[in-house]
């Protein structure tokens, strides 16, 4: 079954899960969130594939997405990612890291916004994939390859590096990275700016570039999530929690110290806020993001814009 996964998310009381565990929701289901804060997720599915992604020259409201996007402001649309983002990163607990990293299998409800922001950041790469690769044409598949460039850029100015992440490692997908007549028509200036940000996903020397630059950005601001939790589980197996029956105290300072980042990141300054976005266009881009959520399907689409030679 191949979905196509339009989110949305809310303050207030709506059917939430911390379980990856798909529901299928009766007539009269009354669901409940754990908590006031995290948002919700539903998911419209068909069965039939071609309901669902119809030949690119058969459906002209495919193409009409991608040319909405390509009309909204680059800063405007990083705005309200960020300021998004943020409102699930200021979510988090520290003990969301702990209960996540020590205990996985019984954290139910312990990491709800923890997972909402690492489900978030999946739906941002998934975003750009299904925004590029549902474009049939392909100026405007260059025009949205410069757009995605831009905003990821600008979620780095505004120091939010998941999102930023999130869109170069979308751009970065084998299913459009292949796109070579579209990235050849890409310009220069584009392409060069395209590289610098690749390098703050640069895992030599365990990711040293990207740790450099977050230690350089004045809070408040948003960290790359898993490559957080990576290091807090990589302290944690790394290291015998008991020795001799006596706690390795110095593996919980190092734990300790990582999870206190968050409580940094939150900090906020005086003179760091985002304006609030008030286009209602642009917080539906970002909020209502239109996804294909499944990586067979997305390469077909891929291969029928630009066949293997």
């Amino acid at each position: 079954m191949v979905c196509i996964v339009y989110t949305y998310f809310a303050a207030s009381l709506t059917a939430t899960s911390s379980s990856p565990k798909k529901r299928v929701l009766q007539p009269h289901d009354s669901i409940y969130s754990e908590s006031l804060v995290p948002p919700s997720r539903l998911i419209a599915c068909r069965r039939d594939l071609n309901e669902i992604l119809p030949p690119l020259t058969e459906c002209p409201e495919l193409g009409q997405k991608p040319v909405r996007l390509l009309g909204i402001n680059t800063w405007d649309v990083a705005v309200a990612l960020t300021n998004f983002d943020w409102s699930l990163f200021n979510s988090i607990h520290e003990q969301e890291l702990i209960f996540y990293t020590f205990s996985r299998q019984a954290s139910s409800g312990h990491t709800v916004a923890l997972e909402f922001l690492l489900q978030r950041c999946n739906e941002v790469q998934q975003w750009v994939m299904s925004e590029v690769l549902l474009c049939p044409s392909l100026g405007k598949r260059v025009q949205l390859l410069k757009k995605f460039i831009k905003i990821a850029a600008h979620c780095k100015a505004q120091r939010n590096l998941n999102s930023s992440f999130a869109i170069i490692m979308g751009l970065n997908t084998a299913a459009v990275s292949r796109l070579n007549q579209t990235w050849e028509k890409v310009p220069g200036k584009f392409k060069k700016l395209f590289s610098e940000l690749e390098l703050l996903t640069d895992p030599s020397m365990n990711h040293k570039a990207y740790r450099d630059a977050f230690k350089k950005m004045k809070p408040p601001k948003i960290p790359f999530m898993p490559l957080l939790l990576k290091d807090i589980t990589f302290i944690h197996e790394g290291n015998k929690t008991f020795h001799d029956n006596l706690v390795n105290f110095e593996k919980l300072h190092m734990i300790a110290d990582t999870v206190r980042l968050i409580r940094h990141c939150q900090t906020d300054q005086t003179g760091n806020e985002l304006p609030p976005c008030d286009s209602p266009e642009v917080r539906s881009s970002v909020h209502y993001l239109h996804i294909i959520d499944n990586q067979q399907t997305l390469f077909e689409l891929s291969h029928r814009l630009e066949p293997r030679v």
